[in-house]
């Protein structure tokens, strides 16, 4: 999710102008600096004897510490929106700073940039389709935005440290304060965008997509109030509202969390609950599963969880209702809106023969 929201203490230094104000947006996540008591293992998706597969997206930190040590391919980013709070005084052994901003920009709404300025920011640090790229991040938001553009893009082995670096100390382990220089390499090792089918871009190409698989079910990963109508969650988009048709995932309480799907402690959470939501609310695995927020931040993280647990045709839709309220503006028969909840005496669509919303 983007644009930044000023983080107490942080006001000078973050402020932008005209965009930069107080709002709870998953730029830059959870700010407290609270640590929380560690989850029960019942309680996590991520276990402590963790058997790591292919199909595995979220790893501990002892799987993370192995392969610093052991598989020379292995690179850690510790990704934020602009710098990464703390890092200075203490980061995971070879992580390098990594800015949300590399892959993404205000500029085109905070969409993914283009496949080729997304391999370039890459390999700036060393990250090639053969990559065993690991990432973390305060709030797994963060972390799950570059790891889906680096599995769209095409690295092969693409993990996010759950529970950030809190996961790493409370394991134990040392921290380093010296930086890492980032060892540019010539080339990703391909053109070619592995897995372009992950992603929806634009407005008009979610409608495509929806044409063209009846059996697709949108899924908004925004607050119960942003579905509803009643906010937009960010200071710089104005309209509330849903994409119609969308089905609401029960996955944030606010636009700057996750928190349905992740522990206190910022571990994703023991996804039972969260996926018997999901399908007694038509969000199954024999569908095309299409997750969106504001600006991809939110979906991303629940775009990881419902491929590690057997959601084969998963997707993003990255305009988000960022690009949906944009293109809704310019003709809102095409691109219609909803609020309240479907079947119920709160649901409006808004096509453009209403009152303004």
């Amino acid at each position: 999710m983007k644009k930044s929201l000023i983080v107490l203490g942080l006001a000078a230094s973050l402020f932008m102008g005209a965009y930069s104000s107080v709002s709870a947006d998953c730029k830059t996540g959870n700010s407290s600096t609270t640590v929380a008591k560690p989850a029960a293992e019942k309680d996590k998706l991520v276990k402590d004897s963790q058997e790591v597969t292919d199909n595995t997206y979220f790893v501990n930190a002892k799987w993370v510490k192995d392969q610093i040590k052991n598989n020379p391919k292995t690179v850690v980013l510790s990704v934020a929106y602009g710098k990464v709070p703390g890092f200075s005084k203490g980061h995971v052994p070879t992580a390098m700073q990594f800015s949300t901003n590399n892959i993404e920009g205000e500029k085109n709404h905070w969409n993914i940039l283009s496949p080729e300025a997304c391999r370039k920011a890459f390999t700036k640090y060393g990250v090639t389709k053969d990559t065993n790229l690991i990432v973390y991040s305060p709030d797994v938001m963060a972390a799950s935005r570059v790891a889906f553009v680096a599995y769209w893009l095409g690295v092969k082995d693409v993990k996010i440290m759950d529970g950030g670096l809190q996961a790493w100390k409370n394991a134990g382990y040392s921290l380093e304060k010296k930086s890492t220089e980032p060892k540019k390499v010539d080339s990703f090792g391909t053109d070619k965008v592995a897995h372009p089918e992950v992603l929806i871009s634009t407005p008009n190409d979610l409608l495509k997509d929806e044409k063209a698989n009846k059996d697709m079910v949108l899924v908004s990963t925004r607050s119960k109030k942003e579905y509803m109508g009643n906010i937009s969650g960010y200071n710089y988009i104005k309209n509330t509202g849903e994409v119609k048709g969308a089905v609401y995932g029960k996955i944030s309480k606010t636009s700057g969390d996750v928190a349905y799907l992740t522990n206190d402690d910022k571990t994703m959470k023991n996804p039972a609950e969260e996926l018997k939501y999901w399908k007694d609310h038509g969000i199954t695995p024999d569908k095309e599963v299409v997750f969106y927020c504001g600006t991809g931040w939110r979906a991303t993280a629940a775009f990881f969880l419902a491929k590690e647990e057997g959601y084969n045709n998963v997707k993003i839709y990255d305009g988000g209702w960022y690009d949906w309220d944009k293109s809704h503006q310019k003709d809102p028969k095409k691109y219609p809106v909803q609020k309240g909840t479907p079947g119920t005496s709160s649901y409006k669509v808004y096509a453009g023969n209403e009152a303004s919303r």
